[in-house]
């Protein structure tokens, strides 16, 4: 656990700002999230945009959630292969993640626009076909702000693919149907939404919403990366 502890730290770092100091933070006095995000700080895990503000409903993109999620259950990088990691080229700073992800199959091709994939194969002398490599055609957008169904997504792929299959059966895949706009969740994501409800990583909102279009913040993130690790 401490050394999974030190890796995301690095990686939050990056996400939650450049600064050093992390545990007066004066806009978070009577946030929801006050306790995660306290928890995180003092280990060093998450920073401040500054010395005193965390900015706890600032964005959070795409490509720096799949990097803390990843470093948070242990999924590997890999180095970039130009021309098979979508929109990612080796000067992407997240391209090793994405990488990573690809070739474990945790990207949902419902997160890529335009997706497509080409199996290539190598022939040898005796005309036998040898598989080589899945070459992916698309954008990921890691740029964008990530959606609570997506972030959803990534933390459930990513925990079952580090867990066991007995812990993945636990999940209850009609939880999230509780939720009163349980109709608005896409039908690719409804089943990672339900597990990562059942699971405890995430909650709905006020008035029974689970609200899967909305944009994900940095009080939210943090919050599922903290019950990731606890788990």
């Amino acid at each position: 656990m401490k050394k999974r502890i030190i890796a995301i730290s690095a990686v939050v770092m990056m996400l939650f700002s450049q600064s050093v100091s992390a545990v007066n933070f004066t806009d978070i006095t009577n946030h929801w999230a006050k306790a995660s995000i306290l928890t995180l700080a003092e280990k060093g895990v998450v920073n401040g945009v500054t010395d005193t503000q965390f900015m706890p409903d600032g964005e959070v993109t795409r490509a720096q959630y799949l990097k803390m999620i990843m470093e948070a259950t242990g999924v590997k990088t890999a180095p970039v292969r130009e021309g098979e990691c979508l929109d990612v080229d080796g000067d992407d700073w997240y391209g090793v993640y994405l990488q990573g992800a690809l070739d474990c199959g945790l990207i949902p091709k419902d997160m890529v626009t335009g997706y497509s994939e080409n199996v290539d194969y190598a022939v040898d002398e005796n005309g036998n076909a040898t598989y080589t490599k899945v070459i992916y055609k698309g954008a990921f957008n890691g740029n964008l702000p990530i959606k609570r169904e997506e972030m959803a997504v990534l933390t459930q792929y990513m925990y079952q693919y580090t867990r066991t299959i007995l812990t993945n059966k636990q999940a209850e895949k009609t939880k999230a149907i509780e939720f009163a706009d349980a109709g608005k969740i896409s039908e690719w994501a409804k089943t990672s939404v339900n597990q990562a409800v059942a699971n405890g990583f995430m909650d709905g909102m006020d008035d029974n919403m689970f609200n899967p279009e909305l944009t994900a913040t940095r009080a939210q993130a943090a919050t599922v990366i903290l019950r990731v690790l606890n788990k």
